[in-house]
């Protein structure tokens, strides 16, 4: 090193400051470097200037794993098990309905999506179909949503004749009774050839109810207005077992006809 410093080989910083403040080095007179042979003798301070690679910063994402990742896959496991839960629930909701859709009256089995029921606007016997099974929207009177209706609506005048409901020569026994809940006056009849059935008529008409025993086909009360409505009309249900069931319209007819039901 010392041969080439004396050959000029070697670049001599004329400047023995160094200006560390970028700031205050934007202001500094420039200085050039030149290559100058100088004495040994002469005391200079050299600087040999040198790239330095500059230390490489460790990437974010390898740091530590992706927290979204595991979060994404947490989702989609509990996502799996969800609908496994729900699923099995389902089915075994669809299964009890399958088998409460099947009533066992004596030895005789019965299907209830089997059963034939009147809808909004047929015709039974006459008179119009003015509400049908099923589940109301929103009841007619109060507007309470999703409400139930056990019975088929006939629009039938006050005072329209209703029959006990049986097979020719079967004994009805027939109870009258008011319904605090909406139903008004209600008519309860049962049939020797219909063990388990009940049939059901509500809003009937104060006077006129037959209770007690009667012969299949005779008069037993009227249709009215009693109870919460919106008019005259003849609501009759059918229960098997003590559970409401869609009536038949076998049934139905034979309530407003006093003819027998036909089978």
């Amino acid at each position: 090193m010392l041969e080439k410093l004396g050959r000029g080989e070697l670049s001599i910083v004329t400047s023995d400051a160094i200006q560390l403040d970028p700031v205050a080095a934007s202001h500094a007179p420039v200085h050039t470097e030149q290559s100058v042979a100088v004495p040994l003798t002469q005391p200079q301070h050299i600087y040999f200037h040198t790239a330095t690679a500059p230390t490489a910063e460790p990437a974010a994402d390898s740091e530590l794993p992706s927290s979204t990742g595991t979060a994404l896959l947490k989702l989609i496991i509990t996502g799996l098990c969800a609908a496994l839960i729900i699923g099995s629930l389902l089915y075994i909701a669809d299964r009890l309905v399958s088998l409460t859709t099947r009533t066992l009256i004596g030895e005789e089995s019965i299907d209830i999506e089997d059963i034939v029921t009147p809808v909004t606007g047929d015709i039974v016997a006459g008179y119009e179909v003015s509400d049908e099974y099923g589940i109301r929207p929103f009841h007619p009177v109060t507007g309470e949503p999703n409400v139930p209706h056990n019975g088929v609506d006939l629009a039938t005048p006050i005072g329209t004749p209703i029959y006990a409901v049986g097979k020719a020569g079967d004994t009805v026994t027939v109870e009258c009774w008011w319904d605090v809940d909406g139903g008004g006056w209600v008519v309860d009849q049962t049939a020797d050839s219909y063990p388990g059935y009940t049939f059901q008529s509500l809003h009937m008409s104060e006077n006129g109810c037959r209770e007690g025993e009667a012969k299949a086909g005779e008069a037993i009360a009227y249709s009215g207005n009693s109870g919460l409505g919106t008019g005259a009309h003849y609501d009759f249900r059918v229960k098997i077992d003590g559970e409401y069931v869609p009536p038949a319209t076998q049934y139905l007819e034979s309530a407003v006809t006093g003819e027998p039901p036909k089978e």
